[in-house]
């Protein structure tokens, strides 16, 4: 460990503000004399009246007993991260600096680490008032709270560098990028993904070129997966990019590869499990049938394309029933059904079943609430014994499946 870095530790340890401490240590060495001392003393109120009324009042005791904390707290933070700790170089920026260069140079500090971003988006960072962000940070008395947010900050932006560089890899512009307020980590990811899985031709456009990469590396064994991975190029990036490199390209291999083990899993749940990690592109309405004729055969089969909520509907009555699925129902074919289900009773478990296996997984979740919603009238229509000639089952049926009416 460096004797600078030591330094720092220890005068993080010291629970008294730094500031004072390097006070102390200056005059117990004759670093500071009885004038700086005297000059300190003079331009402290100014400046404590200054940053009262900044803040609050300057007639308030209270104010400004507060000014007193963010005065010496701003020039404590400013001589801890000039002197990296050290008390003797510390005690020497006290005798060469005002008081209140001093405090100016924490809160020029301050206003650094606002302008830094705060998450690793790529969009443009809508902030709050800079003025709010002073009032708050400068009553912290723990640098390691600075510190904290300053690693934080400063690998945010690094990451945001990373993303536009790797954007370019996918063919992604900047503009395009801070528009759609991209993760920074997700375009990279999917940057090393495209490059290790897909190819001289590889790309990323939708979630039907997902759903095709994924494929693609399902089809590996494990040991070439990883073996792909590790054989990585990373010649070509920039340098300040490598270490973020190697770090996402380990959870790659310790997060995503893993899911691929489990061979019953259905492409359609690897994609609906590794997705959120990649950055997509919002893939347009024709782009559906194709994403889900790739990772769910069953659903399209049966579906034949239809998305309407009526003719899923219809399907669904179907397969409660146990009949053949069909979207659309001759009006003497659902008199059958609702027969059935009156000697036989509702089975709705079975399209809700059928829904959880075979249906994409990005659409389940409102599927089944339609379903749930479907089957808490139905109840009350198709299973009403009073009902003895079905006109109020059809009736109902009618208004939310597809029937098609007898011609009289």
């Amino acid at each position: 460990m460096s004797e600078i870095s030591s330094n720092f530790e220890l005068a993080v340890l010291d629970q008294r503000p730094f500031f004072e401490t390097a006070l102390r240590y200056g005059v117990q060495r004759a670093i500071l004399t009885s004038s700086k001392i005297a000059a300190i003393e003079a331009e402290a109120p100014k400046g404590m009246v200054q940053i009262a009324e900044a803040f609050g009042s300057k007639y308030l005791r209270p104010e400004i007993e507060l000014a007193r904390k963010r005065i010496v707290n701003l020039a404590s933070l400013y001589l801890l991260e000039t002197s990296g700790g050290d008390l003797e170089i510390a005690a020497k920026l006290i005798r060469d600096n005002t008081f209140l260069t001093l405090s100016r140079g924490g809160s020029g500090l301050l206003k650094a680490l606002f302008a830094m971003p705060e998450y690793a988006l790529l969009g443009r960072e809508v902030k709050g008032k800079v003025e709010d962000f002073l009032e708050a940070w400068s009553l912290r008395e723990k640098p390691a709270d600075y510190r904290q947010a300053l690693e934080h900050r400063q690998q945010n932006a690094l990451e945001i560098e990373a993303g536009f560089w790797f954007g370019e890899v996918l063919g992604l512009s900047r503009s395009y990028l801070q528009d759609e307020d991209a993760e920074a980590v997700g375009i990279v990811r999917s940057a090393l993904l495209v490059t290790v899985f897909g190819g001289e031709d590889g790309s990323l456009e939708n979630q039907v070129e997902f759903a095709t990469l994924v494929d693609t590396i399902r089809s590996l064994t494990p040991a070439e997966r990883v073996q792909a991975m590790e054989m990585l190029d990373i010649s070509e990036v920039p340098q300040q990019f490598h270490a973020l490199v190697n770090r996402i390209v380990q959870e790659i291999c310790e997060h995503d590869l893993p899911l691929f083990k489990d061979k019953k899993a259905s492409l359609d749940k690897l994609v609906f499990s590794l997705k959120d990690r990649y950055y997509l592109r919002d893939h347009e309405i024709e782009d559906t049938s194709a994403y889900d004729a790739l990772v769910s055969k069953e659903w399209t089969r049966l579906t034949k394309g239809k998305t309407d909520v009526d003719s899923l509907m219809t399907l669904f009555v179907c397969i409660a029933a146990g009949v053949a699925p069909k979207t659309s129902l001759p009006e003497k074919s659902a008199k059958s059904i609702v027969k059935k289900f009156r000697e036989q009773g509702f089975t709705h478990e079975l399209a809700t079943h059928w829904i959880n296996t075979a249906a994409p997984h990005e659409k389940q979740e409102g599927l089944l609430e339609d379903w749930n919603n479907f089957i808490e009238e139905a109840n009350n229509y198709l299973m009403d014994d009073w009902d003895s000639n079905y006109s109020g089952a059809l009736r109902f049926l009618s208004l939310h499946c597809h029937i098609e009416r007898a011609v009289r």
